[in-house]
């Protein structure tokens, strides 16, 4: 059974992923991860929310720097909606007057409700627009926050610099777990990480033997994952946003996606 190799770009963060490939594959160009058997409906959840969050993460590295905005805004009694779906439209409509006076803003709205309070939210991460128009186009309750992205990042003590992982799984969670669809509104304008094709591998590596560091990198992740088929492994990098602190990489064994937590 061949090993195929593919690398993913977004932003700072360059991900390289090694899994084995089935014999009957073709083209290994475009061949993937394969999901570990899958039994359950539950299995099955678990597998898909972990895609998603999978992505959500690296469209947030790939379209934004520490120069966009996090938002958080809520709503004053008068204003608050009546349902999920009400609420989901306010936003739409403030994003929409966002983008006529700023039509290169790239955007990327959540929408939850408060853990404590349970009142309906909204968190964003802006691009393009200034802090007087974020702050002046929302007319339906208060700002709670607007507040640059950190242009400095640790995770287990190592300085992983524009990675905004922790944020972007944050996030990903907020959506309620009963509604149905996208967990996130974009603009249309939103770039895509780059991935390159699958190339097969001769080498061999392992958790303990990643593969090179490209030139400007630095290591700070290597584990497998056992929503894929046995012999998956994951390694990351990210541009070096200064030396590392003397701390060694943590080296994981994880079963769920990402595990930084902001």
């Amino acid at each position: 059974m061949p090993n195929c190799k593919r690398i993913t770009r977004s932003g700072a963060v360059y991900e390289v992923e090694l899994y084995p490939v089935s014999e009957t594959v073709r083209d290994l160009s475009k061949s993937k991860p394969e999901p570990a058997n899958i039994r359950t409906d539950e299995e099955k959840e678990q597998y898909n929310r972990h895609k998603s969050e999978k992505h959500f993460v690296r469209v947030v590295n790939t379209n934004f720097t520490s120069r966009a905005y996090y938002v958080t805004l809520t709503y004053s009694n008068e204003h608050l909606p009546e349902s999920y779906s009400a609420a989901l439209r306010n936003i739409d409509n403030y994003t929409r007057r966002l983008k006529y006076s700023n039509p290169n803003a790239i955007i990327i709205s959540v929408t939850g409700y408060g853990s404590r309070s349970g009142r309906l939210h909204h968190h964003l991460i802006i691009s393009g627009v200034a802090e007087s128009d974020i702050t002046g186009k929302w007319i339906l309750g208060d700002i709670a926050k607007v507040e640059h992205l950190r242009k400095d990042n640790y995770y287990n003590g190592v300085n992983h610099g524009e990675d905004f992982t922790a944020l972007a799984v944050y996030l990903h969670d907020h959506a309620p777990k009963e509604h149905k669809g996208k967990r996130w509104k974009q603009t249309k304008n939103i770039q895509q990480p780059v991935q390159g094709k699958a190339k097969p591998v001769k080498r061999a590596y392992s958790t303990e033997r990643p593969p090179k560091a490209p030139k400007g990198y630095m290591l700070v992740e290597a584990r497998t994952n056992n929503y894929y088929k046995s012999g998956y492994m994951y390694f990351k990098y990210v541009r070096e946003a200064q030396k590392p602190l003397n701390i060694q990489p943590i080296f994981k064994n994880h079963g769920a996606g990402v595990s930084a937590r902001r």
